[in-house]
């Protein structure tokens, strides 16, 4: 999710914009696009392992490329956007996402895919943040709650509907491409969008352009990446030395971008971020709880889409309508959240977050209660308490954040919020990819020991000796140990191909005994993903723990507009003696 800046409409631009309502509408089109393809491609990914033989480090690439690179992408496009005008920005954002979701929708191997991921996430940034300025320019000042409402709207319906859209276009393999339509569905969608823009959007530039900081863009993007890239390959790569070499380097990299932000600000004032931000202990403590929240949000999808897939074999629509609970709640609560904290404050974030802790601790308790047998009506109710919680969190978090930070670094400090939005999704499917795969593999031989009883007791019913049951049975916790250690999970070890040897099975009992074995790796296979995810959950409880501590370190109200504080009656000062310094 990504936040308006602060910024006033530049001098000079007259009368508010009379196509601005049409411009929205075909904004918000290419905006919900964006959001869309965050959680779109969760449902596809245990499709994409088989068809493209990929990784499990792959798979978190596939997801994380996008949201890493959006992050990495929200400043600076949003600086180059008031140097060449918004319109034209917006309309290569749109372009650029469109040649990516083509390149994504024929990609024939996973590093095509992720390449073609990493332009996506590119194009979406320039579109959300030209976008959200535009709105800013171009509607009056009484207008915008009113379009900013519908981008906090149209949040939830897009988070709700990926999984869902995503789910129905893999389930209906159109065409035979099975996942790519996911991807291939933005082209003609976009090109609607792009005319649109064309014919509604009114070019504007920022008054106060500043130059680009390419050295602070160029030290935080090697900070980032030398920090984020040895937690998705370590796993996959047996976490060789230098993958801890490569996140050691990531702290004098930000040492080096904070002191040469400072410079940067002292010498000409056009830092990438405002270095008096981070003076500001509720801004500080603000920052932290965003990346918490989004790191929670991003983390728990992850392990939970493979969960439902290839843990308890749901199908890809079935399993994207076993969340429409969280979005369901999650739009309940942020439809009047934002009016609630006008009032409550800070309050209302330790609720949201109080109440997504409840909902994780149930969704834990209903997978460990129903085990191998859950359904996608058991976890309803845990799921729609989880969405309640994050509805009262994220429409008011940004405002209740900047209500610590002087008015002359909102704009600065929105965008710096904007990018831990991005920055803490794309960590938490990192961190909680590792160990949902980690505490998957341990799980492998305890979730098959299990069911050996079950086994044994249907091999007996077939007639098997018992001399025989025991070589199936150590073939069969032979093979769980090799699947939890064996890389490729497309391509089963040897030995789970011979679990039931020739003659271990009496005459005419052949396919009864082989049914018995594969019933037994289904379960097991149920058992140790439930067990896997309910304990992966609990890493996500200890993070919504401490974002409901930091919660404490907040502002108690959020900051009033600059021309409300004093005379709600009084009007807004004319844009150059407006709130802000126009550098975002």
């Amino acid at each position: 999710m990504t936040h308006p800046q602060a910024e006033t409409p530049p001098a000079g631009e007259g009368e508010p914009d009379p196509q601005r309502w049409r411009a929205a509408a075909v904004i918000l089109v290419a905006i919900a696009l964006d959001l869309i393809d965050t959680t779109i491609v969760n449902v596809a990914l245990p499709v994409l392992q088989t068809e493209l033989d990929a990784s499990k480090a792959a798979l978190q690439w596939v997801a994380a490329a996008y949201t890493l690179t959006f992050a990495l992408s929200l400043i600076t496009v949003g600086r180059i956007g008031d140097m060449l005008g918004r319109k034209r920005m917006i309309s290569i954002g749109i372009v650029s996402f469109v040649v990516a979701s083509l390149l994504c929708g024929v990609a024939q191997s996973t590093e095509m895919l992720i390449a073609a991921r990493v332009l996506q996430g590119l194009g979406g940034a320039v579109v959300m943040t030209q976008g959200l300025s535009v709105f800013q320019v171009a509607f009056p000042p009484k207008e915008r709650a009113a379009v900013f409402g519908m981008f906090g709207a149209l949040s939830g319906i897009a988070a709700m509907l990926g999984p869902v859209l995503g789910g129905v276009l893999v389930d209906a393999d159109l065409f035979g491409w099975s996942w790519r339509p996911i991807f291939l569905v933005n082209v003609p969608v976009g090109l609607l969008a792009l005319i649109g823009v064309a014919a509604y959007v009114r070019e504007s530039r920022s008054p106060n352009v500043q130059r680009l900081d390419l050295i602070g863009v160029g030290l935080v993007t090697l900070a980032l990446l030398s920090l984020l890239y040895p937690l998705v390959q370590g796993a996959e790569a047996g976490w060789p030395a230098w993958t801890f070499v490569a996140m050691g380097c990531s702290v004098p990299l930000f040492v080096a971008f904070a002191l040469y932000e400072r410079r940067k600000a002292a010498r000409d004032g056009s830092a990438l971020v405002e270095p008096g931000l981070f003076k500001e202990r509720p801004f500080v403590a603000g920052l932290l709880v965003m990346l918490s929240f989004f790191a929670i949000i991003a983390g728990l999808f992850f392990p939970f889409t493979l969960y439902l897939q290839v843990g308890l074999g749901f199908s890809p629509m079935a399993a994207g309508l076993a969340t429409v609970p969280f979005s369901f709640g999650a739009m309940i609560t942020s439809s009047f959240s934002a009016v609630l904290a006008m009032k409550a404050g800070r309050k209302v974030l330790s609720i949201g977050m109080l109440i997504m802790g409840v909902g994780m601790v149930a969704l834990i308790w209903t997978i460990g209660h129903f085990g191998a047998d859950i359904g996608g009506w058991d976890l309803a109710p845990a799921l729609t308490v989880l969405g309640l919680g994050l509805g009262f969190v994220i429409s008011p978090v940004v405002d209740i954040v900047l209500g610590g930070v002087p008015v002359e670094h909102a704009g600065s400090g929105s965008g710096v919020l904007s990018t831990a939005d991005q920055l803490g999704a794309a960590a938490g499917v990192a961190v909680i990819g590792v160990l949902f795969f980690n505490l998957l593999a341990g799980q492998a031989v305890p979730a098959a020991d299990t069911v050996v009883t079950g086994l044994r007791e249907q091999l007996t019913a077939a007639g098997v000796a018992a001399p025989a049951q025991d070589t199936v049975v150590g073939n069969f916790l032979a093979c769980a140990r090799e699947m939890g250690e064996h890389e490729d999970a497309t391509e089963p070890p040897a030995v789970c191909r011979s679990v039931v040897p020739d003659g271990a099975a009496p005459p005419g009992a052949e396919e009864k005994v082989r049914q018995a074995v594969a019933d037994a790796s289904e379960r097991a296979r149920k058992e140790g993903y439930a067990k896997a995810t309910g304990d992966v959950l609990w890493y996500e409880v200890g993070v919504i723990g401490l974002g409901f501590l930091l919660t404490f370190m907040l502002p108690r109200q959020a900051r009033k507009p600059e021309w409300e504080q004093d005379d709600p009656q009084e009007t807004r000062p004319e844009p150059a003696a407006a709130a802000g310094d126009g550098r975002d």
